[in-house]
This record gives structure tokens, sequence and C-alpha cells, in this order.
């Protein structure tokens, strides 16, 4: 097979996959925005004064089921993106240890550093830091799904299992061929619901 149509297939199978989950995370977990804030942060390594860094956070509140998030920023007028999970950089080492706020989180999304002989508190690199990325900022959050929605789900899906088995049991004890038809047709639309409910729990129950 020539090598074109063997990229031309990898290219395919790729997009293929990527659909696929895009949409099975769409199904399971819900998206919200949230106004972030860009911190500009410097310091000293412990017993090296000089030995600093200035690095730039965006930070926003913590939001319950969190299981992602993307900070959406400006550099240089352009806006730019980093994504990052859980314990996302709430406690990032680099030369000194920066720890986020009680009660947030964030992602780095800018360093610098230096290393002298003369003691130094990055403060000139933040400043720098300050005329290339904007302040204003907001994060997108990719939320698991409420336990109350997994939750109803399953209790919808067991009162359908539960409809469907009584079906069963009756079509059993049935005597008259117009009983058995009438329990058939019955049944048949209860299996229905019930396969309906499963697909739906499916789609939730991956992340519940």
């Amino acid at each position: 097979m020539p090598a074109s149509a063997v990229r031309s297939i990898v290219v395919v199978v790729s997009l293929l996959v990527m659909g696929l989950s895009a949409t099975t995370a769409s199904a399971a977990t819900e998206v919200k925005t949230v106004k972030g804030e860009v911190v500009f942060a410097h310091g000293q390594k412990p017993g090296d004064p000089g030995n600093c860094s200035a690095i730039v956070f965006v930070k926003w509140p913590d939001q319950p089921r969190t299981i992602s998030a993307r900070a959406i920023y400006t550099f240089n007028g352009q806006e730019r993106s980093q994504v990052a999970a859980p314990p996302f950089n709430d406690t990032y080492d680099w030369v000194a240890t920066y720890t986020v706020p009680p009660g947030h989180h964030w992602i780095q999304v800018g360093k610098s550093w230096k290393d002298g002989p003369i003691a130094d508190t990055c403060e000139g690199l933040s400043a720098k830091q300050r005329t290339l990325i904007g302040t204003e900022a907001r994060v997108e959050l990719t939320l698991a799904p409420d336990p109350k929605v997994c939750k109803a789900a399953k209790t919808t899906l067991a009162a359908k299992r539960k409809a469907v088995n009584k079906l069963k049991a009756q079509l059993r004890s049935a005597s008259t061929t117009k009983a058995k038809s009438r329990l058939r047709t019955k049944l048949t639309a209860a299996k229905a619901k019930q396969a309906k409910q499963a697909k739906a729990l499916k789609r939730v129950g991956q992340v519940c």
C-alpha cells in the first residue's frame, strides 16, 4: 500500500478516535467558565540569595467536582492557554516554593529565574513579565457529574428493571393467549425503556 494511503488511513482513524473521545467527554461531564486572576510572584532560594525566580499563575476559586482546568490568558497580546489536572500547580517549586492561598487553585503560565553572586529577589523579572502577560484571565473547568444526577439515574434504572421483571413474571403465569399477547407488547416496551435508561446511566457512569 502506498505510504500516502497509509498516512490518510492514520489521519482518518485519529480523527474518529478524537471525535469519539470528545463525544464521551461531553456526555459524561460539564464545562463551567469562571473568572481567573493573574498572579505575579517572585522569591529567593532559601540559603542562596543570589538565586531567585519570578512565576506567573492564573488563580481561581475552588469549584467542587473539578477534574481538569484550562487557564486562558494573553501573552504579548495573543491568547494562550495552559491545561492541568488536580492538584494543579497549587504547590509549585521553582527555585523558591509558591503555595496557592486556601480555597483556590492555580496553574503556572510563566516563569523566569536568575542565579548570580549578587542578592536578587527577581522583582525586576516579575516587572518584565507584567509587560508581556495580561492581567485578565478566565478558566474553563471540566466538572464531573453531580452525584445527585448519578443517583437519580441509578434509581430510575432500578425501577425500569423491576417493571421488566414484574411483566416477565406475569407473562409466565398468564393463562390465555390474549393475555400473553398483551403482556408481550408491554414487556417489549418496558425492555426498550430499560435499555434507554441503561445507556443514559452509562454516559454519566464513567465518572459517577
